[in-house]
């Protein structure tokens, strides 16, 4: 170990050394590779010795982990509320958005003062147990996300030093299967009832049902995002107002197009924003579903609010047959899985018609012969859709043994007209299986003739054949 102290010399005009006023300090404890320079800050030889020691101690004790570090202890003696600030001060450096860190700052004060939080030390696992058991009216989600909000300030306080570990880190979240509480989309129906009597929202909600947009992204929307004059129409979502950052082109309904040009007002900046909403922009949304009768839950429990426009827009698409990767381009998921299982509503669907479009096949098809007498070497022939005719030559052919000639079965068959790449009715496609079946039929037939020539007759011995080894 290195440990001394010393007064820094420079050289003064005269080019003679002179001695610094102030001692300083050099160290380095045993398994270290660099020195360390700290100021002492007193001119008492002393003191500074005194002081220098006193540090090496207390470094010592921190490496032997008797002692926490000083910046842990320092954090120790500061208030939950002053670390809340700093970590606030940074999610707005990071480019947070106001509402995010709002939130947090609001959970994680109100959880200080109904769990009795101070001081770091305070938190621990059984505290927070003790307030969540005593939240009888709050949701599992709910309290999930407070367990979140004061879990990220834990997290960056270690990060930072400022706490050894995070004393909530093995807390485990409330279970949310089956109690959370699904959204669904606005039938065509009651969208068309909603806008007849929603008034100056009227736009607000065909361009969440016809864009896709969040409601964060319509409230930061501005004019100069709006390209109604292109051809075609579009609107650009900036990468600041998108949730994953991500600058995005949205195509526009030429119909909305008009509705938007209609509504923008003689002289409006092209950084107004397009929509003045509220601060709780449901508010006025179930206003106008109650004016419509529109109820908020369905009988299953499904909830409708300003995000189910975006669940409609996604439903529309996929009852319009679009495929599923451009409604994943259009409503700018990552997977296809979103927008396919979470935001189509399956009951919107035509799941009964296509159904009903199914083909009907009548009784007596033939459906249960055996399919096993074609006998071509475990390969086995499908016989099903054929005509009752072709069904009783097929079983006459497999049990007499003998088939037409080739060139007679070839002749037999006639081309099957087709559409594109279908065949162009049920009748056509029964002609074409029994017209197979026969030729593959005629092509085996040979060979079990030629099997049957060079078969031996019973008790007969070939010369070269079946002779016992020497």
């Amino acid at each position: 170990m290195i440990s001394h102290i010393y007064k820094p010399k420079r050289k003064n005009k005269a080019g003679k050394a002179v001695a610094a006023r102030l001692y300083r300090g050099r160290y380095r404890l045993d398994g270290d590779f660099a020195v360390t320079d700290i100021a002492l800050g007193t001119g008492d030889k002393q003191v500074a010795e005194r002081k220098l020691a006193d540090i090496v101690n207390e470094k010592e004790r921190e490496k032997a982990g008797l002692l926490a570090p000083q910046k842990e202890r320092l954090a120790a003696k500061k208030k939950l509320r002053d670390h809340l600030e700093d970590y606030v001060a940074e999610l707005r450096s990071l480019g947070r958005t106001k509402k995010h860190y709002r939130l947090v700052c609001y959970r994680i004060t109100r959880l200080l003062e109904e769990a009795g939080w101070t001081y770091p030390q305070d938190v621990d696992a059984d505290s927070f147990g003790y307030w969540r058991n005593r939240q009888r009216e709050a949701a599992p989600k709910t309290l999930n996300e407070y367990l979140n909000a004061m879990l990220s300030l834990l997290h960056w306080m270690e990060r930072q030093g400022r706490i050894q570990g995070n004393p909530l880190k093995f807390v485990k979240k409330a279970d949310l299967r089956g109690k959370q509480q699904k959204r669904r989309a606005f039938t065509p129906e009651e969208f068309a009832r909603l806008l007849a009597v929603s008034g100056k929202n009227r736009i607000a909600y065909l361009t969440a049902a016809y864009t896709g947009l969040r409601l964060g992204e319509i409230e930061q929307l501005v004019w100069a995002d709006l390209h109604l004059e292109a051809e075609p129409p579009y609107l650009l979502a900036r990468a600041s107002t998108t949730k994953n950052r991500k600058e995005a082109l949205i195509p526009l309904h030429p119909r909305l197009a008009e509705e938007l040009k209609a509504y923008r007002k003689d002289g409006a900046e092209e950084e107004e924003a397009v929509f003045s909403l509220t601060i709780h922009p449901e508010r006025p949304l179930y206003r106008d579903m109650a004016k419509a009768g529109i109820e908020k839950l369905d009988a299953l429990g499904r909830k409708l609010d300003f995000h189910s426009l975006r669940y409609t827009f996604a439903t529309t698409l996929a009852v319009n047959g679009t495929s599923q990767r451009v409604a994943q381009e259009l409503m700018r998921h990552s997977d296809p899985m979103l927008t396919a299982k979470i935001y189509t509503d399956v009951s919107q669907l035509p799941i009964a018609d296509a159904v009903n479009r199914l083909p009907w096949i009548a009784d007596g098809s033939c459906a249960q012969i055996d399919s096993q007498s074609l006998g071509f070497d475990g390969h086995l022939g499908s016989r099903t859709g054929m005509s009752e005719g072709a069904c009783d030559k097929l079983q006459n052919i497999d049990e007499e043994g003998d088939s037409p000639p080739k060139s007679q079965s070839v002749a037999s068959c006639q081309l099957v007209e087709v559409a594109g790449v279908e065949p162009a009715s049920l009748e056509l496609l029964r002609k074409a299986s029994t017209c197979l079946s026969s030729f593959l039929i005629s092509l085996d037939q040979p060979r079990r003739n030629r099997a049957a020539r060079t078969s031996p007759p019973a008790g007969e011995v070939r010369p070269g054949r079946n002779r016992q080894p020497p």
